[in-house]
């Protein structure tokens, strides 16, 4: 498992190698920005990393004439100087705060760098982690550092026996190449060597902090130089950095030219292909792998589980399958979907082909029965045979209800009941009516004669008794 976060790591580290990088100021007038119009008779620096635009302008850069006594510095002639050795530590600015002490023309300086002096071929012979190791704690101010504890102390040197002394420089880049290219002094503890123009003062003795002075000395190869256990400090205008292997030109035609973005030892060409083939082929390899291993636990626990007979079982249903599709067969499923599909095709082209029929007429609450065609009848027939006059009503008489409704012929006044029907005592009252329409409504009513039982010999004759249960044939109450 271990191992593996590591290959991950690993992995992780090459995708994003290159692409990270300091943060630093831009190019131009715009915010947080540097402008530097360059030439040997006057430069100007403009700065807007303090926040307000500033324009330094009557700049004289200060070059070096090779001599046999030493390369002599003077202001608006002379070849670039170089300032030679190991790259201890750096440090990039998006802005300037002038409460913490810049002031003047360290408003236009980008990157600052410590280096230790020596010559390019012994800073490459130094050994990884053998070089000197400074701890920084604070560098606002581009040519005063702040140090703690490590290899090397650049507030003060423990004595004057050291083998070499230390540049710290404020570095103003002269192109817009110059200042992406200062981007790859991040990695410290490298040889490098920054090539560049001192910046000239009227007055030596009284110049500006970190103009050209008296302590500032030249080699005959116009290299700088320091003594040992001693601190050169200078604002440099930066036209080429020579590093191990690249170069930082300042119009970036060089041939082995440095570019931001570009990945150690393999290149960015390379380093593309690599992330494409290992990055993407690596990533659907080690899916295709890990599928082939599920599917390898999954056999083998299906395996303990039905064992080989089922094993066996299993593979000859699959194939049995596989040679059914062949066929044409279908399954239970795919009987069915195309069932269902084409009985929907059958009813959408059924609706096309019918048309749309008449809203139906929404049915009384009562299931037919028409209540108001009965409350709205004033009159009964006798007969019962036909409905109310006025709205046909929705009640139907049968044969029965007629027949019932017939007088009886065997029936006789003397017989009838001398109490009034049910129906008459328990209706409402009724409004005086024409005699013909009392007659017409006068209910009929069937009756049955009395049936006189024998009484025993001694008893008297009782009086007639009426049958209990009398129908009605009337049911217009």
């Amino acid at each position: 498992m271990r191992r593996g976060l590591l290959a991950l790591c690993l992995i992780a580290s090459m995708v994003i190698a290159g692409c990270l990088g300091p943060s630093s100021a831009d190019w131009g007038t715009g915010a947080g920005a540097v402008n530097v119009d360059f030439s040997m008779e006057e430069t100007t620096v403009e700065s807007t990393l303090s926040g307000s635009k500033q324009t330094f302008d009557g700049l004289e850069p200060v070059g070096c004439t090779p001599g046999s006594d030493g390369g002599v510095l003077s202001a608006s002639e002379g070849e670039a100087v170089a300032f030679s050795g190991y790259l201890g530590a750096s440090q990039f600015y998006e802005s300037h705060d002038s409460a913490l002490g810049v002031q003047g023309l360290e408003h236009g300086v980008t990157t600052a760098v410590a280096i230790q002096s020596m010559s390019f071929g012994q800073a490459a012979s130094v050994a990884g982690g053998d070089g000197p190791r400074i701890d920084v704690s604070e560098w606002s101010n581009p040519l005063r550092p702040e140090t703690g504890t490590g290899t090397v102390d650049l507030d003060e040197f423990p004595d004057d026996d050291e083998p070499s002394g230390w540049f710290v420089l404020g570095l103003i880049p002269t192109s817009e190449n110059v200042l992406s290219g200062l981007k790859s002094l991040n990695e410290w503890h490298q040889p490098v060597v920054v090539h560049g123009y001192l910046v000239s003062s009227s007055d030596a003795s009284s110049s500006p902090y970190g103009y050209q002075a008296s302590w500032h000395k030249a080699d005959n190869d116009c290299n700088m130089v320091v003594k040992g256990g001693e601190r050169s400090d200078a604002l440099v205008f930066v036209s080429k950095i020579t590093l191990d292997g690249a170069t930082v030109s300042s119009n970036g035609n060089a041939d082995d030219e440095w570019v931001y973005g570009d990945v150690p030892f393999l290149g960015r060409g390379v380093f593309v292909l690599f992330f494409l083939v290992g990055g993407v082929g690596g990533s659907v390899g080690l899916f295709i792998l890990s599928k082939q291993m599920m599917m390898r636990s999954a056999k083998q626990s299906m395996r303990t589980l039905i064992g080989d007979e089922g094993m066996k079982k299993a593979a000859s249903v699959k194939s049995d399958a596989k040679a059914a599709k062949k066929a044409g067969m279908e399954s239970p499923e795919q009987r069915q979907k195309r069932v269902d599909k084409e009985r929907r095709q059958a009813e959408k082209k059924q609706e096309r082909s019918v048309p749309e029929k008449a809203p139906k007429k929404t049915e009384d609450a009562l299931g037919g029965f028409d209540l108001d065609s009965v409350l709205a009848s004033t009159s009964t027939p006798s007969g019962g045979s036909s409905g109310p006059s006025g709205r046909k009503s929705s009640v139907v008489v049968t044969e029965a209800a007629k027949e019932m409704s017939r007088p009886s012929t065997n029936t006789s006044p003397a017989s009838a009941p001398s109490s009034p029907p049910v129906a008459q005592q328990r209706g409402p009252p009724r409004t005086k009516q024409p005699p013909a329409a009392e007659e017409e409504r006068k209910p009929t009513v069937r009756r049955r004669r009395a049936v006189k039982k024998t009484s025993p010999p001694k008893e008297e004759s009782a009086a007639p008794k009426y049958d209990e249960e009398e129908e009605f044939s009337d049911f217009s109450f």
